[in-house]
């Protein structure tokens, strides 16, 4: 019998966080005929072994090399068998019957291309950004000045992060984040996938923005949830990562909003860097009366990354 869904997860150096992962989707998702797909981006520190000897009834995908997020959910894609797909972290878990609300949510609506459910921190208050409207120039600009953490709760500063909103109620949304988002597999198939030119970051935009061009709608369910953690494959390599996102943001304002747009976008960029080096001055000088800053070993590694950025982000 057909799956109703497939559960897609990419893994890199992801043991800590798989089994925790696909364990709660073996206690909680039950309603409904459930495939898991791992596929694994060369690991090196056991993730792929720990999914082999533990969870024999996984499809586990080894690749020999990272091809990056996107090229590697394709990968698991090609190999699903089920109706709809589920991309999911595994950095993520659930404490409910996931998949069933989201099956039936796609069954029930044609004209839904995709949906995801609400993502909460691992204390349980909601994740920001988990759901976002598609990025602007104008969006870029009061990120990097600062105003849409100053005035989270304005509907204009608020707008691309969506935290004007206080995400209560089911509604179609531009673009969920990719940690958890489920699709109709025609829909995937109708936009050609994950677009590979993006090794990591915003491949999930670029989909999202594909369904919508191609006509299908994505919608947020308040009543489904997900924890996610955030950042854990990425932060032991967060200097080397880093400027992989500003590569990609610079890929997709190209292909969406022209080279003008690119370029502008670099100079605000620039600015904020500059804004973030000052600022990161002050810090380095107090380093010590501070807690590790998140995804960093240091200020000082910190600091050198976004050094880095300023000076060649203009390249990418």
């Amino acid at each position: 019998m057909q799956p109703d869904l497939s559960v897609l997860i990419v893994t890199y150096n992801s043991r800590a966080d798989i089994a925790r992962c696909l364990q709660s989707l073996q206690q909680h998702c039950t309603g409904v005929a459930l495939e898991v797909v791992v596929c694994d981006n060369a690991s090196a520190d056991g993730t792929a072994d720990l999914v082999a000897a533990s969870f024999p009834a996984v499809r586990l995908l080894r690749l020999a090399d990272n091809v990056g997020f996107a090229a590697a959910n394709n990968r698991a894609a090609a190999q699903a068998t089920g109706r709809h797909l589920l991309f999911l972290n595994p950095d993520t878990w659930v404490d409910g019957d996931l998949a069933t609300a989201l099956v039936r949510f796609l069954d029930s609506h044609k004209q839904a291309g995709g949906c995801a459910p609400r993502v909460l921190n691992p204390d349980g208050s909601l994740q920001r950004g988990s759901v976002r409207a598609f990025p602007t120039l104008t969006t870029l600009l009061y990120d990097q000045l600062g105003l849409s953490r100053l005035f989270p709760r304005s509907p204009r500063f608020g707008h691309y992060l969506m935290t004007w909103w206080d995400h209560q109620q089911q509604r179609e949304v531009e673009q969920p984040m990719g940690a958890c988002l489920a699709v109709r597999r025609e829909a995937f198939a109708a936009v050609a996938g994950f677009d590979e030119g993006y090794f990591m970051y915003f491949e999930d935009v670029e989909l999202c923005r594909a369904l919508y061009d191609t006509g299908w709608k994505i919608f947020f369910l308040p009543e489904a949830r997900v924890f996610h953690v955030g950042g854990q494959s990425t932060s032991p390599v967060a200097a080397s990562n880093f400027p992989e996102f500003y590569r990609s943001m610079y890929r997709y304002f190209r292909r969406h909003h022209g080279r003008t747009a690119t370029l502008l976008a670099k100079v605000l960029v620039t600015m904020g860097e500059i804004g973030k080096l000052f600022t990161l001055l002050v810090l380095l000088a107090t380093e010590r009366l501070q807690a590790r800053p998140t995804y960093w070993r240091s200020r000082r590694q910190q600091f050198l990354s976004h050094g880095r950025v300023l000076l060649q982000h203009w390249c990418y």
